[in-house]
Parts: structure tokens; C-alpha cells; sequence
């Protein structure tokens, strides 16, 4: 069987694209970094995408909003117009907010702390998780621990914005408790409207493993410390989507 290819894009500022690839890889998929200074033609050959965090371009203007309009993001939003996956995660989240793929959904100053946070929380699948590519392997209720870790990650828009949101089911996954960035209606990660699109703010890829998340979860203490972590489904999830569109031999 085919492993479906993932394009881990890089720009000026990301970070945790590293862990980032290892995590596609350790679900089944061939994953590489794809460089700002590339040529953006060659995207389209990727089964899928991934946006990784970061500060790109130093987060100048506001988060993601250069990196916004440049021609890799460009040819990622005309390739998610055609059906395939793309997953932001932190600052590639606020990369798609700036892109227009999440509609009218922007990303604001954490409140109320007003300042950059970094800590553990935990992540639930909302109700109804076939709804979105990157959780339709899950089970609603189903919680991860992962890093949040920005300032500018409280998911905002009008009342409208989200009661539409609500009622198509595109925050699929929110924060346990209160958000601690004061995110509308919880959310930790919403989804477009054809479910092939998530932003997601906390970080995956950085509680992938046990060994990232042992000393908050005594149940991954002295296993093997590569044992995937409940985090670690939202790749898996990726891997079982982009196999299912392989084309019958």
C-alpha cells in the first residue's frame, strides 16, 4: 500500500516542524519539510498538508498574516478547494484564519491573560468527530493531553459566526475545562465546512509520545517512552483519511 505524502511547510520563524514530520511518519506517511523558498508548484504533487507552529515572519502585523499571502499558502488553499487535507496547528492555524479557509473565524490576544502561555491541557472530541478528516478515527469524549503554547490563539468571530459553527459541527475538538485563552464556545480546533480543513491551537505533535506527556499521565510511566500518546490520533486520523481516497488499484 501506497503512504500517502505530506508536505510539512516551513517558513521563516516555525518551529516544532521536526516533530511535526516525525509524527506523520510514525502514522504511516511519507512526510517531508517543504521550504517557504520552494517552489510552490511542487505542492501540488502532496497528498496533504501540514502548517506547522511557530512564529512565521516573526509574527509581524499580526500572527500568520504574512505568511498568509504568500504563494505556498496560495496553492494549499486551491489544492484544500480540490478535497485534500490540511492541518494547521498553532501558528498554521492562524496561517488559515488569515487565508480566509475557516470563513469568517479570526484569532485573537489571549484573554485575559494579554500575554504568550505555555502549559498542558486537555483536548476532547466534540460530538460529532466523522465530521472533520482529522478526528473521524475518534470516539466523542475522547481526550488528548497537548501543548498550548501562544498568545494570540483565542478563537473569536461574531455570535453568528458561531452559532453556525454549532450548528454544522465545525469545533471539533474543545478545551476540557475553561479555555485558558478565553477561545469562544471552548474551541481548541474547528474545522471548514467540508471537514477537510483543521485549526488546531494546541500542539500535537509536542505530546505525541509518552515520553512528552509522562509526568502529567501516570499511565505512561515506564512504558516504552515512543509509545504513541492520545495526541498522536489526530496524525493517525490524517494517515487512515488520506488512505481512504487512494484511488482502487
Amino acid at each position: 500500500m501506497r503512504r500517502p505524502t505530506v508536505a510539512v511547510v516551513v517558513f521563516p520563524g516555525t518551529n516544532s516542524e521536526a516533530e511535526t514530520v516525525d509524527a506523520c511518519r510514525d502514522a504511516g506517511m511519507q512526510a517531508r519539510l517543504f521550504w517557504w523558498s520552494e517552489d510552490p508548484e511542487l505542492l501540488r504533487t502532496f497528498d496533504g498538508y501540514v502548517l506547522a507552529g511557530g512564529f512565521a515572519h516573526e509574527d509581524r502585523v499580526r500572527a500568520g498574516a504574512i505568511a498568509a499571502k504568500s504563494p505556498i499558502v496560495a496553492v494549499i488553499k486551491e489544492e484544500a478547494g480540490k478535497g485534500k487535507l490540511v492541518l494547521g496547528l498553532c501558528n498554521g492555524a492562524q496561517v488559515l484564519a488569515e487565508a480566509g479557509m475557516l470563513g469568517p473565524v479570526a484569532l485573537a490576544q489571549n484573554l485575559p491573560a494579554h500575554h504568550f502561555q505555555g502549559l498542558m491541557v486537555e483536548v476532547v472530541v466534540d460530538r460529532e468527530p466523522q465530521r472533520c478528516a482529522f478526528t473521524s478515527c475518534l470516539e466523542p469524549g475522547h481526550a488528548m493531553a497537548m501543548a498550548l503554547a501562544h498568545g494570540e490563539g483565542r478563537f473569536t468571530g461574531t455570535p453568528a459566526t458561531f452559532e453556525q459553527l454549532e450548528e454544522h459541527a465545525q469545533i471539533v475538538l474543545r478545551y476540557a475545562g475553561a479555555a485558558p485563552n478565553g477561545a469562544a464556545h471552548r474551541a481548541a480546533g474547528i474545522c471548514n465546512d467540508e471537514g477537510n480543513v483543521l485549526a488546531l491551537m494546541p500542539h500535537p505533535e509536542r505530546a505525541a509520545w509518552a515520553f512528552n506527556v509522562a509526568f502529567d499521565d501516570p499511565a505512561l510511566r515506564g512504558v516504552d517512552p515512543n509509545k504513541p500518546a492520545a495526541a498522536h490520533s489526530i496524525f493517525a486520523c490524517m494517515a487512515a483519511a488520506l488512505r481512504a481516497t487512494e484511488p482502487s488499484p
